[in-house]
């Protein structure tokens, strides 16, 4: 009984390293479209009622509010909470603010801090009444001034204009349409292929569906560009081979009930990783 005890604790354990790797892209995408901490929890604890509502479902139970709380570790009000309050919001004024957000809306929107045709002042840090470190003392006081300065200058969101001269960055429409589709994009294809992952590891009849990671882990920088151009050759040609094939495979739909049909497919990717990803990624698994 005791070794089963610890290997469910090892279980854990290792499922816990596992998500720490898997979320990291989720936080990148998160913090680059300025999702604060508070709204990502939201969407975490929604996921963990529905997921353990679908499974209860599976085996056959109906999901109750007790039974979601025995499975999550929630309070059966967290629960009931999770299950009431959409998990995104409808309206933008009611997801969390970020400082950032704060100290940018207060420098598009303070009359101290605009021009007379209303566009924002570029600030110096500190020289003067009306600096960045006054601005951030007025709508972020929580955060030290020169940690905001370089995280907004890190992210893009403020640059340089002058000698110790700052102001917020232009916002191009045209890249922001972009960046809206790969994000619309993103959700579809993780799911894909988290499905895939978690699906074969609770296979217990040794029926796995097809996976596979190959990675050159020493690539030299020199080379690094022209063996990813090949590999998108590659990958491109394999994709269009898969897609005719799949349209072929396409049930009429006037014999086929949408809800038995199957959904199969596959999901292709160059992996890049630079080397301070790969560094980090070696570290924490030494530890």
């Amino acid at each position: 009984m005791l070794s089963e005890h610890v290997e469910s604790d090892q279980i854990r354990r290792d499922a816990l390293v596992a998500a720490m790797t898997a979320i990291q892209p989720i936080a990148g995408l998160l913090l680059e479209a300025g999702v604060s901490f508070h709204d990502m929890m939201r969407l975490a604890r929604r996921a963990y009622v529905d997921v353990a509502a679908s499974r209860q479902r599976a085996a056959g139970s109906r999901p109750t509010i007790s039974r979601i709380a025995a499975a999550t570790g929630m309070s059966r009000p967290d629960v009931s909470e999770a299950l009431s309050t959409p998990p995104i919001p409808t309206n933008a004024n009611e997801l969390a603010p970020r400082a950032g957000d704060r100290i940018l809306s207060g420098w598009r929107s303070d009359p101290d801090f605009l021009r007379s045709d209303g566009t924002p002042k570029p600030l110096r840090y500190v020289e003067g009444d009306l600096s960045f470190a006054t601005l951030v003392k007025r709508h972020g006081p929580d955060i030290p001034p020169r940690a905001m300065l370089k995280e907004l200058v890190g992210s893009g969101h403020v640059v340089p204009v002058g000698d110790d001269l700052f102001e917020p960055a232009a916002i191009d429409p045209s890249r922001s349409e972009t960046k809206a589709g790969a994000i619309v994009n993103f959700g579809p294809k993780m799911n894909a292929l988290g499905s895939t992952l978690v699906k074969n590891i609770r296979s217990q009849n040794g029926e796995f569906l097809y996976e596979c990671l190959s990675v050159a882990s020493s690539v030299e920088p020199q080379m690094a560009a022209r063996i990813s151009r090949e590999l998108e050759r590659r990958c491109k040609t394999f994709s269009q081979a898969i897609d005719r094939y799949l349209i072929d495979q396409e049930a009429p739909s006037e014999n086929s009930e949408e809800s038995q049909c199957h959904s199969l497919g596959v999901i292709v990717a160059v992996v890049e990783r630079a080397p301070e990803q790969a560094a980090t990624s070696r570290r924490r698994r030494k530890k």
